[in-house]
């Protein structure tokens, strides 16, 4: 039979799993791609933002012909119908444009990327694009043409939960007019909010470790398969009698979450981060994979090394670390790797989280597990 505190670890990793990518999803990290249209060289525009956020075009051109293309450019004419492309802005490149460097080969497609901002918030609706999409055809001829509905920029809503962070920010900023100063101590502060959560999760983890040696008798009472039922009744009833729930270190997670996810929103593509320098960033919506080499692996190490730091500071006295090696060794890897395309504005946030809570988990761990017995190892057999 597995163990009740391993199907709890197993429960909580598979929960966080999900909603991170669920998060990823939402946010647009991973998608679909939309389909071209049936123009000789077709393409699509699709882009999702909120207020005061830059706006990724993803843009995917196919060649649609027989023969090859070359030297194809994309130009936003038009968004909404208007000239320009207001009410967004340029942010990185000096025009709306986006090019091919090589051919594109008959009925291949290939994916380009520009990137708007919001100067002032844009109202919330669609705004159809126009583009003009020109290219030399395989006789070397100069061609050119207008798309119309190309795709559209879609800004929609944005969540109260995330409002309210991005207004804890700029109240922040007017203290300390720095904005990476401003995500550090509103990380703080929702780590001390959030601390009963905390607090909470981990007793009931220490709570179900103490009952240990309990269940540790109970298996040795009910060994057989055919004790099963007798054995897991059991066990139920000593958690209960001990007033330990299964769900209770689950519960503050979910409780938890829906913050995290407003934050992750809040901060990700905020577009006055675009002129806000911190340490070795030019700016905080900047990615490290846009950075020069010399620095660009610097904070996804730093995620990854605070992640495993967080991780091994969750460890109960006399659990099985075994259960928990996915978490300890794989997840500081991942998100170290995703972290080499996150903003930097949510990697310093990540850093400090993971940070905060390292510290947090070894003091809470500490004061529950005061006085409480470690197993001792099991003693090896001497060889003949």
């Amino acid at each position: 039979m597995t163990p009740r505190s391993s199907r709890k670890s197993t429960l909580r990793l598979l929960i966080a799993t999900v909603m991170l990518v669920g998060t990823l999803t939402m946010t647009g990290c991973v998608g679909v791609g939309p389909q071209t249209t049936d123009d000789p060289v077709g393409i699509t525009i699709n882009a999702v933002a909120r207020p005061l956020e830059n706006v990724s075009l993803m843009m995917t051109v196919k060649n649609n012909m027989s023969k090859f293309v070359s030297d194809v450019k994309v130009e936003i004419v038009a968004i909404d119908g208007k000239p320009g492309i207001a009410p967004f802005d340029l942010w990185l490149e000096s025009a709306p444009v986006a090019s091919i460097v090589a051919p594109l080969m008959p009925g291949k497609s290939q994916s380009l990327t520009l990137v708007l901002q919001q100067k002032t918030p844009a109202a919330i609706k669609a705004y159809p694009v126009t583009v003009r999409v020109s290219y030399k055809d395989a006789d070397g001829n100069a061609v050119s043409e207008d798309i119309t509905g190309a795709g559209v920029i879609t800004v929609g809503n944005i969540n109260f939960l995330s409002k309210g962070i991005r207004t804890i920010i700029e109240l922040l900023y007017k203290l300390i007019p720095n904005y990476g100063i401003a995500i550090i101590l509103l990380t703080l502060l929702l780590k001390l909010i959030t601390e009963p959560f905390t607090r909470m999760q981990f007793k009931s983890t220490v709570d179900m470790q103490r009952l240990q040696p309990e269940i540790a008798k109970l298996k040795a009472r009910y060994p057989s398969k055919d004790d099963q039922k007798t054995l897991n009744e059991a066990t139920m009833k000593l958690y209960k009698d001990n007033h330990v729930s299964l769900w209770s270190g689950c519960l503050p997670m979910l409780i938890q979450w829906p913050v995290f996810l407003a934050l992750f929103t809040a901060i990700n593509n905020y577009s006055p981060f675009n002129d806000a320098s911190f340490l070795w960033f030019p700016a905080l919506s900047l990615a490290s994979k846009s950075l020069p080499l010399a620095t660009r692996f610097i904070m996804p190490v730093l995620v990854g090394a605070s992640t495993y730091l967080q991780s091994i500071t969750s460890f109960i006295p006399g659990q099985d670390h075994k259960q928990m090696a996915f978490l300890t060794y794989f997840m500081p890897l991942l998100l170290g790797y995703w972290a080499y395309g996150f903003s930097a504005a949510l990697s310093i946030y990540w850093t400090m989280f993971s940070l905060f809570s390292a510290g947090q988990q070894y003091l809470v761990i500490k004061r529950l597990t005061k006085g409480m017995p470690v197993p001792a190892p099991a003693a090896k057999s001497k060889k003949k």
